[in-house]
């Protein structure tokens, strides 16, 4: 009989323990020899051998030496004070052992229940213990109801089935269990206890759901925690498989029947079982754990329909049965009913701290000198165990000399091997304008308020509302407080790369473009290309950068340009009529140009610009949705909004010296929100307000001067917000 060479440092198979006289003089020693026959090296621990000390230290050595407990119950195993506190050692070995390689294997000669529930002669043996210690009687009855949890194999007394048979039933699950393949996991498995502990109760719950998700962000850790569940579940059920990479494997040729064969194999012990196509392997995977007890790990599943094509449904599970599965995806899964979903959350800061320093120095805490570079590094990692790994790694045979350079380089480009776990999440996004939509919030809108963002995006054709939820979903993003987006840093960084990568050497024919230095360069020496679909630029208020219009001449698919602060010159004609959402902060002009032509754009934002009229006439924007002016000090008058059929948000916060507001607002049928917030010289607003039947906000705090409201605007049904704190009223 060949093991496997893992358990090589196992002088033992099997340690034995059991009470002779009550199972009969044969039952133990058919039981020794059949372990033996069979290959197994087995050390006998019978109660009835005479003790002497070498014997103690010999068998204290044996328990040490053992891969496999097998503990026999019987009529009077709870009246042995030695069984009991052997029993004792075993369970705290077991606990011990990390990762649980220790395997426990109760074989009943009695009802289970007289074991778990010390009723009977378990009852009677603890009334007679319980005289003598109350306390050590409590230890014995918590390992009695802990290996009674472990389930076992049952033989009765009576039982009409030969003893023989018993004895090579238990050798055949003996095979399997020392056959079980421990999955292998990463060395340093820092917080690791209190992120398993949920799970772990949930799988010694066998009334609980059967289905667990593991879920969270790439790189967090669910394979590791799912791997180490799974090593530490293995004697709780009757057979077991951990299937990984289901993703990837699913996508080669026969990928699910080769999932479907490796999980039958496994399951039944048996590597000549043939799959004839995936409705066949279907049908044979439900006859196959339909009858037992099974644990299985569905590691890195990227849709339901894979798991479906393994576990085709949940509802003929044996009973106790558990399926765990880990995900990017937290809404695989939408019924709680049948399963338990387990959100795996980042490193803290100590956490990551120790991670880092153990795979850099070693040790738990940075070399001295080494803090300040480390913490860096930590701050950057934010959380994700393999991020922290790959850098300490990189890190670990660099002199302190070059920390910083490495530093550098690593956060300008992100280290490949993050990003192609990172980029996992990405390219199993659905279709192109997923993709899109997530490189633009990665490289535009991080921080931004998500129905803003929205509204420009759905501008972009990208159907943002849905868009978003799925990346939320995906954990490619988070919806933080006030309602602002949120990225990962690391995931943020991936998407960028896969931007760098469209053209590494040339800005201008990258899709975006956030860096300030590539989009000076591209603005600067016109090298733009209609490959160009956004650039951002915030210059600093005391610099000055002048570009040139032309510059944007043959960026004909822009449509997202955010200039803050820095000036244009030459014809306007050259501005993308593509345009979705221009953000120009700081604006030199003094009026929208009339050559201007942005039939799609959604968003004009002009704060703090030198505007004295936003423009001359009507402007017929017939897609804009948002028009921000505030705080233009120049701005005496508002125009004419009549071409502004579809303007939902009208901002002119802190425009200091407006004086009044054009009749034409009336005319902005879909206006909800109206922000006339410190217009300190404001001294009316026009009655036609009141025929604004979608106007829901109207903000005037601070109108200093605003002695008048047009009568009956209290009265406005869809009206729900209006401050008017601090007017002349």
């Amino acid at each position: 009989m060949a093991f496997s060479t893992s358990w090589s440092q196992y002088n033992y198979h099997v340690f034995l323990s059991l009470r002779g006289k009550d199972t009969g003089k044969g039952f133990g020693d058919h039981l020794y020899t059949a372990l033996e026959q069979a290959g197994f090296h087995t050390f006998r621990d019978d109660d009835e051998i005479v003790r002497r000390e070498e014997l103690d230290i010999e068998l204290q050595k044996a328990m040490q030496e053992s891969k496999l407990f097998l503990v026999v119950f019987s009529k009077d195993f709870a009246s042995s004070t030695w069984c009991l506190d052997q029993l004792v050692k075993i369970m705290d070995l077991r606990r011990r052992s990390f990762p649980h390689h220790i395997v426990v294997m109760p074989v009943f000669y009695v009802d289970p229940m007289l074991v778990s529930d010390q009723a009977d002669s378990y009852a009677a043996a603890f009334a007679s213990h319980e005289e003598n210690s109350k306390e050590k009687a409590e230890i014995w009855r918590a390992a009695l109801r802990e290996v009674s949890d472990l389930g076992g194999m049952v033989l009765q007394d009576g039982c009409i089935r030969y003893q023989a048979e018993f004895v090579q039933d238990i050798v055949k699950e003996v095979r399997k269990k020392l056959n079980r393949p421990i999955v292998h996991t990463p060395s340093h498995l820092i917080g690791i206890e209190s992120r398993i502990a949920d799970i772990d109760l949930w799988l010694q719950d066998s009334s609980s759901v059967p289905i667990g998700i593991i879920y969270g962000i790439g790189g967090v850790g669910k394979t590791t925690i799912a791997k180490e569940v799974f090593n530490l579940s293995l004697d709780r059920f009757e057979a077991s498989c951990f299937l990984p990479n289901i993703r990837e494997t699913s996508k080669q040729p026969n990928g699910m029947g080769f999932l479907q064969k490796q999980l039958l194999n496994t399951v039944l012990y048996d590597k000549n079982v043939k799959v004839n196509n995936e409705a066949d392997g279907s049908n044979k995977i439900k006859d196959a754990i339909g009858c037992r007890r099974v644990l299985i790990v569905l590691d890195d599943v990227g849709h339901l329909e894979q798991v479906n094509m393994i576990v085709a449904t949940w509802d003929w599970l044996y009973k106790g049965s558990k399926i765990i599965i880990t995900t990017r995806h937290k809404r695989l899964l939408k019924d709680d009913k049948i399963c338990r979903k387990f959100r795996i959350e980042e490193l803290g800061d100590d956490e990551s701290l120790q991670l880092f320093s153990q795979h850099v120095f070693g040790k738990a805490n940075p070399n001295d000198g080494f803090m300040e570079h480390s913490l860096r590094a930590v701050k950057y990692c934010c959380g994700i165990p393999l991020a922290l790994r790959e850098w300490g790694t990189f890190l670990s045979d660099i002199d302190i000399s070059e920390w910083n350079n490495a530093l550098d380089k690593l956060e300008a480009i992100l280290h490949n091997g993050i990003f192609k776990v990172l980029r996992v999440s990405y390219d199993s996004l659905k279709d192109d304008l997923a993709r899109r939509l997530f490189l633009h919030i990665a490289c535009f809108f991080i921080g931004m308020e998500s129905d803003y963002v929205t509204k420009i995006l759905d501008g972009c054709e990208l159907f943002a509302k849905a868009g978003i939820q799925d990346l939320v979903d995906r954990f490619l993003l988070t919806i933080g407080e006030n309602n602002r987006l949120i990225m990962h840093p690391l995931l943020r960084d991936m998407a960028r790369e896969i931007v760098r990568q469209e053209s590494p050497d040339d800005p201008g024919r990258r899709s975006r473009l956030w860096s300030h230095d590539d989009s000076i360069s591209v603005l600067r020496e016109n090298t733009g290309t209609e490959a160009i679909r956004g650039i951002i630029l915030n210059i600093q208020v005391s610099m000055s950068h002048e570009f040139e219009m032309k510059a944007l001449q043959k960026m004909r698919n822009l449509q997202l340009l955010q200039l803050n602060y820095g000036k244009l010159k030459g014809n306007y004609k050259y501005l993308p009529r593509s345009l979705i959402w221009l953000s120009w902060h700081g604006s030199p002009l003094k009026c929208m140009p009339s050559c201007l032509h942005l039939e799609k754009l959604v968003v004009l934002d002009m704060q703090r610009s030198s505007l004295k009229h936003i423009w001359h006439g009507t402007k017929f924007l017939p897609a804009l949705k948002i028009l921000d002016i505030s705080a233009c000090h120049s701005l005496i008058t508002t125009p004419d909004f009549s071409g502004l059929p579809c303007l939902e948000q009208l901002v002119l916060e802190d425009c200091i010296n407006l004086t009044e507001v054009n009749e034409s607002i009336g005319k902005v049928e879909k206006l909800v929100s109206l922000n006339l917030k410190g217009c300190r010289k404001l001294r009316k607003l026009p009655s036609t307000v009141l025929m604004l039947r979608q106007l829901k906000v109207i903000v005037l705090s601070g109108c200093l001067k605003l002695d008048e409201l047009p009568h009956g605007l209290d009265k406005m049904e869809s009206l729900k917000v209006l401050q008017a704190d601090g007017i002349a009223l």
